[in-house]
């Protein structure tokens, strides 16, 4: 299994594929002309290439463009939350504009690294995690393996290339040479009747995306052949909304931005793929999810490549070996300089009726940000007695802080459905201001 940018370029090229219509390689096509603007900005092999602001077509260009250069593609959304080191890198942007770098050019460890794409920030800051190439083909084959993907394939991946799910949806049928189409969720009509046409062979979900489909009209008698869903849980509500809509049911996934896709299945979060073995928890028992890979998982960047991977999720096993996400393993907030376990608050609030999430955050007060407090953003289905919050904070050990409540219908998420911790914060800092 290779381990070099050239030459996954080069299985990209090769396939012949198509995104939303325009060949991925060609005489003076997109990936020419990337390649061109970075030649021209100085990129050299190693150096690290900031891609923003790029539609998908030319995502997929410059990406390419980078590992002929050997160069190492940066995947983000936007430029915010970027290490010191990296955010004088080379940048490709809107209209495959090249900025020559301005301070660092590349960073250690990134010898065998397909991308760096940042984590999704729903349980912190988001910080760059690096994706090797072998871990890039385990994936593809995985996802060509479930979904059957081949050359006559048109997959529709209306999540977004900078979310490593989709990044890893799109190279993975990319290299099986599937056409892409990349119909935004911001047009559910146009997505869904490009579904109804029988045309799409496999669409890439996330369950907010799927839930925007379902309440669509019909417009044709078509049926994709596979529906999947990741980058968060799936009720069975949505499913069979779904199946009653598509005539499909929602496959499930997992993974993570270190890993890539690594289970897929029927229901749950699914099985592992080939190349990834469950070393925790033993069949029938409850435990965090360690997975020992046939390739090194690289993680954040400055970390240490492993093949014993702590995923941080609570997970059980069914009859069937079919894998269930229970919940995030908490982990321990600092407040004013003490650590707190924050499972007691979560447990206690998550048990109020109609509760559906619960998150902690800790914010420096605005005006004395010496001055920490515990905030608590409750997702809820119906209302809360005020009574029922204080009964279960008047509970809590000694030695637990009260949080600071705040319930909301639904707590802020990004286009794929993960947790939205900026305007999550934004929000408690909007209900501070209110409440004075």
């Amino acid at each position: 299994m290779t381990d070099d940018r050239g030459a996954l370029a080069a299985l990209v090229l090769s396939a012949g594929s198509r995104v939303d219509g325009r060949p991925v390689g060609g005489a003076d096509g997109l990936v020419d002309r990337a390649r061109a603007a970075l030649d021209g900005a100085g990129v050299r092999p190693g150096d690290v290439v900031l891609l923003t602001d790029l539609e998908p077509g030319a995502l997929v260009a410059a990406t390419v463009a980078a590992w002929q250069l050997d160069a190492v593609p940066l995947v983000a959304p936007n430029d915010r939350n970027l290490p010191a080191g990296l955010r004088g890198t080379c940048r490709l942007r809107h209209g495959l504009e090249a900025v020559p770098a301005t301070g660092a050019r590349t960073a250690p460890g990134l010898e065998r690294t397909a991308v760096l794409m940042p984590t999704s920030g729903s349980t912190g800051t988001p910080k760059p995690a690096r994706r090797g190439v072998a871990g890039v083909l385990v994936e593809a084959a995985g996802y060509q393996g479930y979904l059957g993907l081949t050359a006559a394939d048109l997959v529709a991946v209306p999540v977004p290339l900078t979310h490593s799910y989709g990044w890893g949806v799109a190279m993975s049928a990319l290299l099986a040479g599937c056409d892409l189409d990349t119909t935004p969720p911001t047009r559910p009509m146009a997505l869904a009747g490009l579904l109804d046409t029988g045309t799409v062979a496999v669409v890439a979900l996330t369950a907010g995306i799927a839930r925007l489909l379902v309440d669509t009209r019909r417009t044709g008698e078509g049926r994709v052949r596979a529906a999947l869903a990741g980058a968060g849980p799936v009720p069975d509500a949505l499913d069979a909304a779904f199946r009653g809509r598509f005539g499909r049911p929602l496959e499930r996934g997992y993974g993570s931005t270190e890993t890539g896709g690594v289970f897929l299945g029927p229901r749950g979060i699914g099985r592992p793929i080939d190349g990834i073995t469950v070393s925790s928890p033993p069949a029938g028992e409850r435990g965090e999810l360690v997975l020992a890979t046939r390739v090194p998982v690289e993680g954040l960047l400055g970390s240490e490549p492993t093949r014993l991977w702590r995923t941080g999720d609570l997970v059980e096993r069914d009859a069937d070996g079919i894998f269930h996400h229970v919940r995030r393993l908490g982990s321990a907030l600092r407040v004013n300089g003490r650590w707190v376990d924050p499972d007691e608050v979560t447990r206690g609030l998550g048990a109020l009726p109609g509760v559906t999430e619960v998150h902690l955050l800790v914010l420096g007060r605005e005006r004395t940000p010496g001055i920490e407090d515990l905030h608590a953003v409750v997702e809820t289905s119906a209302a809360v007695p005020a009574a029922a919050v204080e009964d279960r904070l008047s509970a809590l050990p000694a030695g637990v802080p009260r949080p600071r409540v705040l319930l909301c219908p639904s707590v802020p998420r990004n286009v794929v459905g993960k947790l939205d911790r900026d305007a999550l914060i934004a929000l408690v800092r909007q209900e501070e201001h209110r409440a004075k």
